[in-house]
Order: C-alpha cells, then structure tokens, then sequence
C-alpha cells in the first residue's frame, strides 16, 4: 500500500527534477545572452554598412558574422538537447511555442544577412529584422523565468530578464544612432525613437534592482555614474540640437557606436555575473534537494524502528542525520512514526506556501510586462499606432487620470474584450 510518506517523498522528487529542468533552462538562457549579445553587434555594423560609411564598417561586419554563427550554433545545440516528448503542461508549451519562432528565424538569419550584404534593404528595415529575432529570443527567457517554481532562482531569473531586455534596448539605441548620426540630424520621429529606448532602459533597470542580489545592483549603479556613459549623455544631448538645417559630420556616427558599444560590453559582463549566478544558485539548489530527499529516506527507516506500542505516544523530532532533538506530547492517540510524519508533512507544507508566496511576488512584475505589452498592442492595432506612440497616449491616459500605467493597461484590455463580446453579440 502506498504510505502517505511515499507521497512526501514523490512531492519532493519532483521539485529536485523542476530544479534540473531549471538547471538546463539556466544553460540555454546563457546561451541566448550569448547569442543576442552577437547580433546586437552584427545589427549595428549592418547599419554602418548600409549607411555606407566606410570600407572598414563592412569588414568588421563580415569579420563579425562567424562569431554569431558560432553563437547560433551552440544554442541550437541546447534546443537539441530539449526533451520534446516530455510531459507538457501549458508553462512548457508556451516555452516550446517561443522556441519555435526563434528557430525559424534563425533558420532564416542567412536570407536576411545576404540582403544586408548586397545592400539590398535600408538601415531601418534591417535593424527591424534584427530586433524582431533578437526579441524572439527574449521571449525565451521571458517564459523560462515565467515557469520557475523556486523562488530565489525566479527572481534572479526576472532580474536576468529585465537586464537583457534594457542592453537590447540600448543596443537598439545604439543602432537608431548610428541612423541618426550618419544623416547628420536627427528629425523628430528618430529623437522620439531615442527617447522611448531611453525610458525603456530605465524601466527595465528599475526592476532589475528590486529582484538583483543586492551587490549586483550596488555594482550596477556604479558602472552607469563612470566616464563612459557621461560621454554618451553629451552624444544624446548633441543629437537633440541637430536639426536639417543644423546638420554635424557623419563621422560621429562611429564615435557614437564606438561608445555604444562600450557601455554595452560592460552590460555583457554584468549580464554573465548574472547567468553565472543563476547557474550556481541552480546546483546549490539541486545538492540541497538531494540532501533533503536522501535525509528523508533515512529518517523513514530510523522512525521504524520506534514505531512500538506506547501507553503515550509523542511525536519525536529529528534534524536532517535523524538524531533525536526532543519531543513534544502528542494531543491525539497515534504512533510514533505517524505523528513524526505529520510533523515533517506540516513543516513541508509551510515551506510550499513560503515559496509559493515569494514566487507570485516575482511573477507579478512579468505578469504586469505580459498586460502592458499586450495593451499595447491593442492600441497599436485598433488606433493604427507605432510602439512609441502607444506607449505614449497610455502614458497620457494615466496621468490625466492620476492612475498607474498597469491600471490603464487593464482597462484598454477590459474594454477590447467588451466590445469583442458586443460585436459576437450582435453579430
């Protein structure tokens, strides 16, 4: 018959394989950061190359595309290892469903890379490309961090999120630069451009500091006050000045990417501290469930033995080596063993909630992103707008009404389902 501490044991085994799930989610995350971080550099010599700025631009973009096919092909093989016939439940689908689309953008990198080559598209639509794969692979993370079922491993998994998605924020800044800065201006559209990748990147570093360890964000907050990105905020501020009629040298526009590309080599080592600690908090992790599941097993054969006949039976209590600390009278009849389990069923039962309750804690900054984003879309899509411009009128929307930005994100969502529901209605 199956004992009420087989299934303890059962429970347990299955967050030690959620913990190895998540230990191999953790590899391919790295290599995602690995692979986004190549593209970002090949989208900005692609924009230099179809600028047409200098010879050199287009050899170092050509020199630079072997690293990113190195980088695809050792994420492809973490997609290879993906058990695709395992037990799927909707966490994993979604995943998989991400996955997907990445892999066939992927499979369709070379297509873009020769249209770029022959300079057969403009700078925008390249960089558009580009930013709609590297996107694609930041919807993995995103889900990755969406599934975790350990608390501390989800809130380094958000921070890792939130600070991947701020570097391809500045990486796309630094491509829309480069556009600006080869032109010699920077109309009003681009300016609106810049602005919204810089809010962006406030945004997303926001909550990388609330879920970071602390020494992180500490480390963080000092590399953003060094001399590097003053010399960017002049940049910025150069470009708000220029106009059509006040035009600088295009020769700012490598200086420009040059020192881009510098603040976003500095977020690439920050951004693998990050990966590395989420690699090293997986297999702590995993020892510690191992310990805990083998103790449990232990303790299982050490409380047979006392499971005899008592006139007045206790509850003993054991640390993990099930060496007896003490005991306390048991409050109804029952044996040793029985109540023994009862004690640890009750602890393993206020661990499960503490978790759970840390869990939601950092679920709620993705499930606010997951709200935001897709409002977004709404206005986009029923307004005809762009993504700046959507932001902006929610933006407007809450400050006129005194609301938070989620809020008015719920209400554009509530009102798009309303009136679906009247137009099947009255259809």
């Amino acid at each position: 018959m199956t004992t009420a501490f087989d299934f303890m044991q059962a429970a347990r085994q299955g967050e030690l394989q959620s913990l190895r799930n998540l230990a191999v989610t953790s590899e391919l995350v790295r290599a995602v950061s690995r692979l986004i971080h190549a593209l970002q550099k090949e989208r900005g010599f692609s924009n230099l190359h179809l600028g047409d700025f200098s010879p050199k631009c287009s050899e170092e973009l050509a020199q630079h595309i072997p690293l990113s096919e190195s980088a695809t092909a050792a994420l492809r093989g973490c997609f290879d290892q993906m058990k695709l016939d395992s037990g799927c439940h909707a966490d994993r689908i979604r995943l998989l469903n991400r996955v997907a689309l990445a892999v066939y953008l992927l499979d369709d990198l070379p297509r873009l890379r020769h249209k770029v080559h022959d300079r057969l598209l403009s700078p925008s639509a390249s960089m558009q490309s580009y930013t709609y794969l590297i996107n694609a692979l930041l919807a993995v993370v995103f889900e990755a961090a969406d599934t975790a079922v350990d608390p501390q491993i989800t809130s380094a998994l958000v921070a890792l999120f939130n600070f991947m998605q701020s570097k391809e924020l500045a990486g796309q800044e630094r491509a829309t630069g480069v556009v600006g800065f080869v032109a010699g201006y920077f109309d009003a559209p681009l300016l609106n451009k810049m602005h919204f990748l810089q809010e962006g990147q406030r945004r997303c570093l926001e909550v990388f500091a609330e879920f970071a360890a602390p020494q992180c964000a500490v480390v963080w907050t000092a590399h953003e006050k060094n001399e590097i990105n003053q010399q960017i905020e002049s940049m910025r501020r150069m470009a708000e000045r220029t106009s059509s009629a006040a035009r600088i040298g295009s020769e700012m526009a490598e200086i420009w990417f040059d020192l881009a590309s510098q603040r976003m080599d500095l977020m690439k080592m920050m951004e693998d501290e990050l990966a590395e600690r989420l690699t090293q908090l997986c297999t702590q992790k995993i020892e510690l469930a191992e310990r805990d599941l083998a103790d449990h097993r232990t303790l299982l054969h050490r409380l047979a033995s006392f499971d005899e006949p008592s006139d007045f039976p206790t509850a003993r209590l054991f640390n993990v080596q099930a060496v007896a600390l003490g005991s306390s009278p048991a409050d109804v009849p029952g044996s040793q063993i029985s109540r023994s389990i009862l004690d640890i069923l009750h602890a393993q039962t206020l661990r499960l909630q503490a978790m759970n309750d840390e869990i939601e804690s950092a679920r709620h900054a993705l499930s606010k992103r997951k709200i935001i984003e897709r409002a977004k879309g709404e206005l986009m899509d029923k307004q005809k707008l762009n993504e700046e411009d959507a932001y902006r009128l929610m933006q407007q929307k809450a400050m006129e009404g005194g609301a938070k930005l989620i809020d008015v994100a719920r209400l554009i969502l509530e009102k798009a389902q309303t009136d679906a529901q009247s137009s099947v209605q009255s259809g």
